[in-house]
């Protein structure tokens, strides 16, 4: 039976007289009976600044501290069957939105559209067309997948979030698949292009043993900058740059010991004759108990301007620290620790002179449906 009569035959049980209200389809059924796949999730946090004022810097979603803060209200219909079309919508409301639109050149509203996509399955090719999530780094922008309240510095200073484009993956064996694609813009994730040329990007996925992921990735384009945001003070200033830019990610995660996944991330960001960001994470979770996970992150990283730029650099060392409480399935509470360092005075610091060092405390609870 087609999936069009079925998703018929259990709307017309529903106008059925004289069913029990118990047994009436809801909606959830009737998109189940259909294949379309129902998931969402909603967040909310509070944050405390250890500097004076209300921005953290060098921050993904979670830049404004000393306030609640509903962050991500988040649905995602997908149908994906395993030969033939489908496709895949997620729709977001929340505070975080105003960073995901600033990729569609409007950084205001609180409602975004992350990613959506049509997609085909077929004789281990899966081929997608649309936006859809990077393929560079460890962490994600859905937050009932991060595994911290903040983001790592390397997410938001060195990878994209999303893409628009065409992405081919074909999966060899249940060891190895290998994805290639074309996009807009990587590094700034821009779901209109600034200029003709295209990002090309690939990525190896190695699964040697099943307590082994080795992920490669790499971004090679021609991207458009506005100088006078990149560099408004020391640097050129004003005027669009056009440049080679290469993004180059490694993510390597064991799971062999009992209840510990290990992780490490590396990425390198590099925009000819303006700048390079790079830097290294390293994770270690460790699952205590059912209900209670601990979680620790330590990045080194570094930001530096070219010398046909301006010059100057600055390094990071960055910890976290976060315990997890999932009272059910649904339910998760994460209290995070994180503190910045750099050897510049770089972390704003309200009306006073910025810091040499930042971070905050943050709570953040995440329900799951």
């Amino acid at each position: 039976m087609s999936n069009f009569k079925k998703l018929l035959s259990v709307a017309g049980l529903a106008c059925l007289p004289g069913m029990a209200f118990a047994d009436t389809p809801t909606i959830g059924s009737i998109l189940e009976a259909s294949g379309i796949a129902v998931t969402g999730y909603t967040s909310a946090s509070y944050s405390v600044n250890f500097n004076d004022g209300k921005t953290l810097g060098f921050r993904a979603y979670d830049a404004q501290s000393d306030t609640f803060t509903i962050d991500q209200a988040s649905i995602t219909l997908a149908y994906a069957p395993e030969s033939g079309f489908g496709a895949t919508v997620n729709f977001l409301a929340g505070e975080d939105s105003n960073v995901i639109n600033a990729n569609y050149g409007d950084g205001d509203s609180i409602f975004s559209l992350p990613t959506a996509y049509v997609s085909y399955a077929g004789g281990g090719f899966t081929v997608i067309a649309g936006r859809f999530g990077s393929l560079a780094g460890y962490e994600v922008t859905a937050d009932n997948a991060a595994p911290f309240v903040s983001r790592s510095w390397l997410f938001q200073n060195t990878q994209p979030f999303f893409h628009t484009g065409l992405r081919a993956t074909y999966k060899f064996g249940d060891m190895l698949s290998a994805t290639l694609g074309a996009v807009n813009s990587a590094p700034q994730a821009s779901t209109i292009d600034a200029n003709k040329q295209k990002t090309l990007e690939a990525n190896v996925m190695f699964t040697p043993t099943s307590t082994l992921l080795v992920s490669l990735t790499n971004y090679l384009g021609v991207d458009e900058f506005d100088g006078t945001v990149l560099f408004p003070i020391n640097g050129p200033g004003t005027g669009a740059f056009t440049t080679r830019t290469n993004i180059s990610d490694v993510v390597v995660q064991f799971t062999g010991i009992d209840k510990l996944t290990l992780a490490l991330n590396g990425t390198l960001q590099d925009a000819k004759d303006l700048y390079i960001n790079k830097g290294v994470a390293f994770y270690g979770m460790y699952q205590v108990t059912e209900q209670f996970a601990a979680r620790a992150r330590i990045e080194l990283t570094e930001a530096a301007v070219k010398e046909a730029a301006g010059g100057g650099s600055s390094s990071f060392k960055i910890y976290t620290v976060a315990g997890v409480y999932s009272p059910s399935k649904h339910m998760d509470i994460i209290t995070e620790v994180r503190y910045d360092t750099s050897n510049d005075d770089v972390f704003p610091n309200g009306l006073n002179a910025p810091k040499d060092t930042g971070g905050n405390f943050a709570v953040k609870a995440i329900y799951k449906f």
